[in-house]
């Protein structure tokens, strides 16, 4: 996903945030705050935050708050989770979708398929090699205001050695489309 770009004005970043909050609790995170981000790294524990920042910023860091809103405001970045995998091959996502993600390795036929297979164009296999879908990854936003605006970049959470490294988005994949589209519903319509 390409990064978005809006007028703070003209995005419902409340509204945005709190779907974020919900689909965290939902999936046994905290809800509100959403993890601050520090040197490409996401912090789910402020403590860990505050060494981090310390560290990269070399400033002194007391507090961090305890809201995202506010963490954004003072300038940091959060991270906020799009698409988790439900340990079935799929992805369960924040706008209520379940993406599933096929095994391309798996090519014995069943005879009693229930779905016939879809036809695996190059632009497909690759798509679906792109969208690793297992329980230490997941793919989601890094969210920043910048001055008046709030901008939005998909960035994949790989979290096998416990740091919570982000990773771009790999193009083709099967989840670009679904969130740029989530993330523009919340877009102020102009009359």
């Amino acid at each position: 996903m390409k990064s978005l770009s809006f007028e703070r004005l003209g995005f419902n970043l409340t509204t945005f945030l709190d779907a974020l909050h919900h689909f965290s609790l939902q999936h046994f995170g905290s809800g509100n705050p959403l993890p601050a981000v520090s040197g490409g790294t996401v912090y789910f524990d402020a403590i860990d935050l505050i060494e981090a920042l310390e560290s990269d910023e070399e400033g002194q860091f007391e507090d961090v708050p305890d809201d995202t809103l506010a963490r954004l405001e003072l300038g940091l970045p959060v991270f906020g989770y799009f698409a988790l995998s439900n340990g079935a091959g799929a992805f369960d996502c924040v706008d209520g979708q379940e993406v599933e993600v096929p095994d391309l390795d798996d090519e014995k036929e069943d005879d009693e398929s229930e779905q016939p297979r879809r036809r695996r164009t190059k632009k497909y296999v690759k798509a679906v090699s792109n969208t690793t879908c297992n329980e230490n990854s997941g793919f989601g936003f890094l969210i920043h205001l910048n001055k008046d605006n709030v901008e939005i970049t998909g960035f994949r959470l790989s979290d096998i050695s416990g740091d919570g490294e982000l990773e771009r988005m790999i193009q083709p994949n099967l989840l670009s489309e679904a969130m740029k589209q989530w993330v523009k519903s919340f877009a102020v319509r102009q009359p």
